[in-house]
This record gives C-alpha cells, sequence and structure tokens, in this order.
C-alpha cells in the first residue's frame, strides 16, 4: 500500500490501554487507521507482564510499519488510573496494579520515537472536542462508558481537572444499589451498574451465571427474546441516568456525549436513558444526550493526536 508522502509524515502510532484490551494502530491526521492490532489486558499476568505487553505490542507495530514502508513521527499512549503527563509516568491504577510506571521512557527507549502518556478518558473527551460529537461545545459533559466508567469536563472551551486531577470520575457517584460494593471500595457506584462490566454482572446475577462468560454484547442481542437481559438493561440505563442527571446538575452543559464501547450500542441505549434522563430534571431543559460516532475508538484517537503534539514539540 502507497500513501501520499506528505500525509505520510504526519502518520503516528497510537496505544489505548484498556480494561480488557490493548489497542494500537497507525493514524492519520483525520483519525483514519491502518496496521491495527489488539491483545488481551492479561490482568492475572500482574502489571510488569501487562507492561511488557505494551512494550511488545508497540515494537510488533513499529516493524510493521517499517516493512510497509511507513514513518512514524511519534507515539502515543493512553492508560487508565492516575497518569503524571508532564513527567510521562503511569502513577496509579487499580485494575492494572501499576505503580509508577516511566511509561513514556519505556516505549522512547524501545523505538526511538517521541512519545506521550496520557489519561485514557482524557484523551478520548480530547477526541470528541476535535472531531467528535463535543466539537463545538464550549460546555459539556464526556462519559466514557467501557469496561468502566469516567468522564471529562468541559467548561468555558477548558477541561477541568481538578484539584488531584480526578474530576469527572462519574463512575464512582453513589446511584445505585449501596449494598453492592465497588471495586474501588465504596457502595453503590455508577460503573458497577451502567458499564459494559457492570451489565453482564447484573444479568450473571438474574440468570445465575458465570459473569465471566457474559458480556455486554451477550446481553444486548437478547434483549427481545430474553426477559432478564430486559430487566438487566433497563436497570443499568436507569442507573446511568441517574448518573447522568447528578453530573448535569454540577457541571451544567449544554451537552452530554456518551462514548466508549458501549456507547456504540445506538438507540437501544439512547432511548431509555433519555427518557429517564429528562424525566430526572422536570424543573428545567435537559441538556442535549448524544451518542459519539466515534465509539471505543475515541480513545485511540486521543492518542493520536497527543503523539501529534509530542512530535511537533520534538520537532
Amino acid at each position: 500500500m502507497s500513501f501520499d508522502r506528505n500525509l505520510e509524515r504526519e502518520l503516528v502510532l497510537a496505544v489505548d490501554v484498556g480494561g480488557t484490551s490493548i489497542k494500537a494502530a497507525v493514524l492519520d491526521p483525520d483519525g483514519g487507521e491502518q496496521l491495527r492490532r489488539v491483545v488481551p489486558t492479561a490482568f492475572g499476568a500482574g502489571p510488569d507482564a501487562i507492561v511488557t505487553a505494551i512494550r511488545e505490542l508497540i515494537e510488533d507495530r513499529f516493524r510493521a510499519a517499517s516493512v510497509a514502508d511507513i514513518e512514524l513521527r511519534a507515539v502515543g499512549v493512553v492508560v487508565p488510573g492516575v497518569v503524571d503527563t508532564e513527567a510521562g509516568i503511569a502513577r496509579y491504577a487499580s485494575n492494572i496494579g501499576w505503580h509508577d510506571v516511566p511509561l513514556r521512557d519505556i516505549v522512547r527507549d524501545a523505538v526511538g520515537l517521541p512519545t506521550a502518556i496520557g489519561h485514557d478518558v482524557q484523551a478520548a473527551g480530547l477526541a470528541e472536542m476535535t472531531i467528535g460529537a463535543a466539537q463545538g461545545s464550549s460546555d459539556a459533559l464526556i462519559v466514557v462508558l467501557g469496561t468502566g466508567i469516567a468522564a471529562v469536563v468541559v467548561s468555558g472551551d477548558e477541561v477541568v481537572h481538578g484539584a488531584a486531577g480526578i474530576a469527572g470520575e462519574i463512575g464512582h457517584i453513589p446511584v445505585g444499589d449501596l449494598r453492592i460494593r465497588c471495586r474501588c471500595g465504596a457502595f453503590g457506584c455508577l460503573e458497577m451498574f451502567a458499564s459494559a462490566r457492570g451489565v453482564a454482572r447484573l444479568y450473571a446475577e438474574r440468570t445465575g451465571r458465570a459473569p465471566d462468560g457474559i458480556d455486554a454484547t451477550d446481553v444486548l442481542a437478547r434483549l427481545d427474546t430474553d426477559p432478564d437481559a430486559a430487566a438487566a438493561w433497563q436497570e443499568a440505563t436507569d442507573t446511568l441516568a441517574r448518573g447522568l442527571v447528578a453530573g448535569a446538575l454540577i457541571t451544567d452543559p449544554d451537552r452530554v456525549v456518551l462514548a466508549g464501547g458501549l456507547s456504540q450500542a445506538g438507540d437501544a441505549l439512547l432511548a431509555p436513558t433519555r427518557h429517564a434522563f429528562e424525566a430526572g430534571m422536570p424543573w428545567r431543559s435537559a441538556p442535549k444526550l448524544v451518542a459519539s460516532p466515534l465509539g471505543a475508538r475515541a480513545g485511540l484517537i486521543g492518542a493520536g493526536l497527543l503523539a501529534r503534539t509530542a512530535a511537533d514539540h520534538d520537532a
């Protein structure tokens, strides 16, 4: 495959480390991707093994790009948890178990390219603000529905970070059943009910099945034929709507964007969630609720945008 030479100079490698998988692809400035590869996030193997998997995936895509005669400008890697973007260090992630991983140095040493490290949800928010459903909105709440749930708060065209850099942790608002304990240690957290993992948990509890053998797409596929799937989905969307009401009342956005893998459920997600969301604010007009056209790709595209900034900075 051949590329326009000017476009080729703008190609970067983007990597999105998620709760279920690690995705990598070569991206162009418009978010078009090539040489995509996805590997599972092997939590059982421990944090060192995950770091090794990230490095090996990047090295593999770097070699594939070389074989395809693609010259990469930079690498962008986005990860969950607490991230020191200036230092390029993944400080902490409870679901991965790592502490103070110098990820930027590890990647840069592996492939010798300018490298940016970012927070996965903030990167997804950047993608939505740049080319996605939040484009043109000065005040938005961008909610990423994946294995967990988190959000980006945009106010006055600026991303709100907060005192500890964790503004937007909507996934841990206690709007669900307060008898259910979250992995974070608190009770009733939104992501225990409305994330992909949460949907699978609700269905598994209703059916007595092992949650490890179910995912949210299985539940979605059974909505019209399985009363347990329909009931689990209704609980998930009702709980999501309560979380969105809380987030909207605090941040006052003009637009709420649902992003991440679960947002690809389309009207099955939007219709019941929008109904309950609007009903939860009877005294005011509800912000517009939309699904992202980027879906699960938002984090990867955001990683590409960070990589392009790193390349420009090193130029």
